[in-house]
């Protein structure tokens, strides 16, 4: 990759982590049921997700990791647990994975990959990590996945106006796919 574009990427990444990070931290609803944690509603997945749709897997891994430990740093919630790291990693990498040689952003696509990371990660990986440490009781495990469920298409709407904004506003992103994309496919036309 060339370094100018790695340098606008790693700061576009840096944007969207510190976005993600105050998104979790200032705009995030907590729910507290049956004397502890349950979920905490807010819209950081839209931007880890929209990271690695638009920069890759690598990066949106990145902003989901750094995001998750960044926000336990300034406003722990508890003891630090690397399972919640991971699937803020994974929130990003799949996302990354799912567009990983496609460059358009269609709203079936976005929609597709929103319901899969975010039913994959937020609830069942979220929930079995609650459940199996101990913080949170099996018997209310149906309040995330309303809660997951409710939040999807509204990922899915602020993710599809941020790609098509980008697609738009950020040609250098675009640029770069495709330049990603053409030598990926000169090196398998000559194997």
């Amino acid at each position: 990759m060339n370094k100018h574009y790695q340098l606008k990427f790693t700061v576009f990444a840096a944007l969207l982590t510190s976005i993600s990070v105050i998104l979790k931290l200032f705009l995030g609803i907590t729910v507290d049921m049956f004397g502890g944690l349950v979920k905490d509603i807010n819209l950081s997945p839209t931007t880890i997700m929209f990271s690695g749709i638009i920069l890759g897997p690598v990066y949106g891994g990145l902003v989901g990791g750094l995001t998750d430990i960044l926000v336990y740093l300034v406003r722990p919630l508890g003891s630090y647990n690397p399972i919640f790291t991971i699937t803020n990693i994974l929130i990003g990498l799949l996302p990354g994975l799912f567009f990983l040689k496609h460059q358009r952003h269609s709203l079936l696509r976005i929609s597709i990959c929103t319901i899969v990371t975010q039913t994959l990660c937020s609830f069942i990986l979220n929930t079995l990590a609650l459940i199996f440490l101990g913080f949170m009781p099996s018997q209310i495990a149906w309040f995330r996945a309303l809660s997951t469920f409710f939040m999807i298409p509204v990922h899915i709407f602020l993710i599809y106006t941020l790609a098509k904004a980008s697609d738009r506003y950020l040609p250098f992103l675009k640029i770069q796919k495709l330049n990603k994309l053409s030598v990926h496919t000169n090196q398998q036309n000559m194997v």
